[in-house]
C-alpha cells in the first residue's frame, strides 16, 4: 500500500498553518483504495456503537446481526430522544489499532493498511505537513455511517493520548451532498465555517483543538459512509 504520486507537500502544509484543517484527494493510490473499501463495504463485521453522554458503548457484531429491526428501532428512538439535548452519537465501527501495532484480525487489506499508517513513508508524509516531529504513531478504527447515523459537535483533544491531529480517509464513493454525513466544523460563533462531503480516496486531516460534527444521514441516502479515522500521536 503506498501514497499516490506528486502529492504537494509544502502547498498542504501552507493550507494547514493557515486553516488548522485540510482536505487531501487522490492520496492513495488509486489500486489500494479499491482495494480497502472492498474489505469495508463486504468482509467487515461491523460493531454498533452509541455515545451517549460522553460514555461509549459497543453492540458486538454477532449480537448486531441478532437484533431484530424493532429493537434497532428502539435504540434509535432513545438515541435520538437525547439528542435533542446532550452529547450523542451513533454509528457502525471496528477498532483496527489502539497504539500502531497492525490490524489483530483476518482481513488483509486492514492488516496492510494499519501497518501503512505506521510506515515512515506516511508518518513523514504527515510530519511534513503539520509540522510536528512529535507524530510517533497513528491508531485507528473503521466506520461506518448508515441511514440516521451521526456524530455531535465535539473536540478531539486527549493529553493522556497525546494526540496532536486527528485523520479521516475517506472511502466512499459517488456520495451526494444531500445525504449527510458531512464532515463539519463549527466557528467560535456557532456558525458552520466549512464542511466536507464524503469523497472518495480522500484525507482529511485536523487539528485536535477544531470543533467537528459528522452531521446525521439521510434516510433516503441509498448508501453508507465509509472511513477510517483516528489520532496521529505521541508515545
Amino acid at each position: 500500500m503506498q501514497l499516490a504520486p506528486d502529492h504537494d507537500v509544502e502547498l498542504y502544509a501552507r493550507v494547514f498553518r493557515q486553516f488548522g484543517r485540510l482536505h487531501i484527494p487522490q492520496v492513495l493510490r488509486e489500486e489500494d483504495a479499491r482495494r480497502v473499501h472492498d474489505a469495508l463495504a463486504s468482509r467487515t463485521p461491523w460493531n454498533l456503537t452509541v455515545i451517549h453522554d460522553d460514555h461509549f458503548y459497543d453492540v458486538a457484531a454477532d449480537e448486531l446481526e441478532k437484533m431484530s429491526e424493532e429493537q434497532l428501532r428502539a435504540v434509535d428512538a432513545e438515541v435520538y430522544e437525547f439528542a435533542a439535548r446532550q452529547y450523542e452519537g451513533k454509528y457502525r465501527t471496528l477498532r483496527l489499532s489502539e497504539l500502531g501495532e497492525p490490524y489483530g484480525g483476518d482481513i488483509p487489506e486492514l492488516i496492510e493498511l494499519t501497518e501503512f499508517l505506521n510506515d515512515k513513508p506516511f508518518l513523514d508524509f504527515i510530519r511534513g505537513i503539520t509540522g510536528s516531529e512529535g507524530i510517533d504513531f497513528a491508531d485507528a478504527q473503521a466506520t461506518c455511517y448508515v441511514k440516521g447515523d451521526f456524530l455531535h459537535p465535539h473536540f478531539d483533544t486527549d493529553a493522556k493520548k497525546k494526540r496532536i491531529a486527528a485523520y479521516v480517509l475517506s472511502l466512499t464513493p459517488k456520495w451526494k451532498v444531500e445525504w449527510g454525513g458531512l464532515l463539519t466544523y463549527v466557528g467560535p460563533d456557532g456558525h458552520v465555517t466549512e464542511a466536507y462531503t464524503p469523497a472518495w480516496n480522500a484525507l482529511n486531516l485536523l487539528r485536535v483543538e477544531e470543533l467537528h460534527f459528522v452531521s446525521c444521514v439521510a434516510p433516503f441516502a441509498p448508501a453508507s459512509r465509509y472511513s477510517v479515522t483516528g489520532w496521529l500521536r505521541g508515545r
